[in-house]
């Protein structure tokens, strides 16, 4: 019985002295690495135009809409902050491959005009290093085929990332939330991830019935 203690022992040992620099490692692998693998499907099939939006008002039928398959541009997300306007694609997904492109619309989550929350993903070493000039009071824009909608910054925190306050995907509001991993400018794994939260200000509706 010994011997197995001891080797149990040393491989613990083992474990707790070099984790910190396996998740550096993987950490930044997983920012660097090309795309590739089930996880890294291409962007394809773009269905967003600047000519064919529509103004912020009224009321859209879902039957004239066109809804992005997974990997697929859909939209522009714009932040107006720090003096600045910070113009990216929005795709329907977050994996590496949609990351790498643009601003990652999470698939459990809903779109502009439906009333609920809309979850938004990006690294914090490209497209969402912008988040840590965000403040309370800016605006964010999200121009689609089909309107295009404004939100207003109410909140902008690090929480830890499995913190199930920062939001609610069945919110009887229209939010939208952008996040990325935090502190920024640290390549490397981190436990904690950035939350700006936004209100819709104006935008058209989405009519489910028709």
């Amino acid at each position: 019985m010994l011997p197995l203690a001891f080797f149990i022992i040393t491989l613990l040992f083992l474990y707790c002295t070099f984790k910190p620099f396996v998740e550096v490692a993987t950490g930044a692998w997983s920012v660097f690495a090309s795309d590739n693998g089930s996880d890294d499907t291409e962007i394809y099939n773009d269905i967003f135009t600047d000519s064919a939006l529509l103004g912020y008002d009224g009321t859209v039928n879902a039957s004239d809409i066109t809804y992005p398959s997974y990997g697929t541009i859909y939209g522009k997300l714009e932040i107006f902050t720090n003096n600045t306007v910070y113009s990216m694609p929005l795709i329907f997904g977050d994996n590496n491959a949609c990351l790498k492109k643009g601003a990652g619309h999470y698939s459990g989550s809903h779109f502009p005009g439906e009333g609920t929350t809309i979850l938004v993903s990006g690294h914090n070493t490209n497209y969402f290093n912008c988040l840590k000039h965000t403040k309370v009071g800016e605006f964010i824009e999200i121009s689609t085929n089909y309107g295009k909608y404004k939100y207003e910054i109410i909140d902008v925190s690090p929480k830890f990332k499995n913190d199930k306050s920062a939001f609610d995907l069945n919110a009887n509001t229209e939010t939208l939330v952008l996040y990325t991993c935090y502190p920024f400018d640290v390549v490397g794994y981190k436990i904690d991830r950035y939350y700006v939260t936004a209100t819709l200000v104006s935008g058209p509706m989405i009519d489910p019935y028709n």
